[in-house]
């Protein structure tokens, strides 16, 4: 059976309490067309293999969660990625960390984070995320922090990425499209990608700054683990 699996790792270990993750910044900008026409296979996305996980950080240390795929699919044509539509489950998400938070206060955090301060999902129940392109990686589609390096390996960076994805980001009813470098390898009936990087959160209107004392980063660690089977 042939299985195509999108993977993007995230490591919780090593947070700054004062700074978000050092990554890759999405380059964001206005939502593109998708092209319709593009040939292919539909592969179906397995949701019980497949996760977006998250973290976030605030002046006293840092919050991690996952955020359920509900359904999806992945366009492949002569081995290559070409397209894929994916529904985030933004009602189920969850809290996993850190492990020195209990429940009670992870619980109240989870119920804050679905509330109109943060995604809204009594309006908003799900998010979508839409490829537009995926071409080879040249090196300059993506802005490089201040103190590292693109090809540096690091905790929430990718090393040697083969790819450029671009993709409609749909959250809270606001769609932008970001752009992020991936590496992906196809090898026989599998392919694997991995991707990490930041968004800036207020692109799409998530602007609860926290507690006086305690404001939260405005930048959010994403890492995308999709799996689907032809």
């Amino acid at each position: 059976m042939k299985i195509i699996t999108i993977i993007a790792t995230l490591v919780i270990g090593g947070i700054s309490c004062t700074n978000a993750p050092k990554s890759d910044e999405a380059v964001t900008t206005e939502a593109k067309d998708v092209n319709e026409s593009k040939t292919g296979e539909s592969w179906k996305v397995n949701t019980t293999e497949s996760k977006i996980e998250w973290v976030a950080t605030k002046v006293t240390g840092y919050h991690t969660g996952v955020v359920p795929v509900k359904s999806g699919e992945i366009i492949v044509n002569n081995g290559e990625v070409t397209g894929g539509r994916f529904i985030l489950d933004l009602a189920n998400l969850s809290v996993t960390g850190p492990k020195t938070v209990d429940s009670a206060n992870s619980n109240k955090l989870q119920k804050h984070l679905r509330s109109a301060d943060f995604f809204d999902v009594e309006k908003n129940p799900e998010g979508v995320f839409e490829l537009t392109s995926v071409k080879p990686y040249t090196g300059g589609a993506v802005k490089d922090s201040a103190d590292s390096r693109q090809e540096t390996i690091s905790k929430y960076k990718v090393s040697d990425p083969t790819h450029t994805i671009n993709g409609n980001l749909t959250l809270k009813g606001i769609t932008k499209n970001i752009e992020f470098p991936a590496r992906i390898t196809i090898s026989g009936n599998m392919a694997e990608a991995i991707a990490k990087f930041n968004i800036d959160r207020k692109d799409w209107n998530i602007i609860y700054p926290g507690q006086p004392d305690d404001l939260i980063r405005d930048a959010i660690h994403l890492g995308i683990s999709i799996r689907a089977m032809k």
